[in-house]
């Protein structure tokens, strides 16, 4: 298990445990996006020339109202140097809110936007496969030139354009060729 499914997995209990799942998902996943990357924010809080306590007070403060749960999860993060992390910690987080609720996320990355039909298609494969419903994610990416990509989990069936070329021309690539009889034509 890593760090931060070990983080999401005390943080769903103790959330859990004063019925505020959701609560916690909303406010922690609000942190993560002001410590997007570049961010005055993640710039302090990981600034090495800042000492804990002043990191603490600035939490606290910028926290104010939050849930104590979510108060305590970040600052558990400052105190064990682990604040550069908020976002893998949030992101597992808040899969094991889904694996809880019987949700699983899906991500399709397709060339050009679903079908409805095609988007009912994959959540009934899903659900057929996994037992829960499908939360379906949408990315368009036209290099992939068709087909489409799946990701659940850490699982990714690629059936994308893209990968079936490159795979035909890695095994053109490595075919042999006899270039005797190629020469006696």
């Amino acid at each position: 298990m890593s760090v931060a499914a070990t983080y999401a997995e005390a943080l769903y209990e103790a959330a859990y445990a004063q019925s505020a799942v959701d609560q916690v998902r909303g406010e922690l996943n609000e942190f993560a996006e002001a410590m997007a990357p570049g961010s005055e924010l993640r710039e302090a809080l990981t600034s090495p020339e800042i000492d804990e306590a002043s990191k603490r007070a600035a939490v606290s403060e910028i926290m104010e109202g939050s849930h104590p749960v979510s108060l305590g999860f970040v600052q558990v993060l400052i105190d064990r140097g682990r604040i550069g992390e908020i976002d893998e910690a949030v992101a597992a987080y808040g899969r094991r809110v889904d694996t809880a609720e019987g949700r699983v996320v899906v991500t399709a990355i397709t060339a050009i936007p679903l079908t409805p039909e095609l988007r009912e298609k994959i959540r009934e494969k899903v659900r057929a496969q996994t037992g829960r419903d499908a939360e379906l994610e949408e990315t368009v990416d036209p290099s992939i030139i068709g087909g489409l990509v799946l990701r659940v989990g850490d699982v990714v069936v690629d059936a994308s354009l893209r990968t079936r070329l490159e795979e035909m021309r890695r095994s053109l690539e490595t075919a042999p060729i006899d270039l005797s009889t190629a020469v006696e034509a």
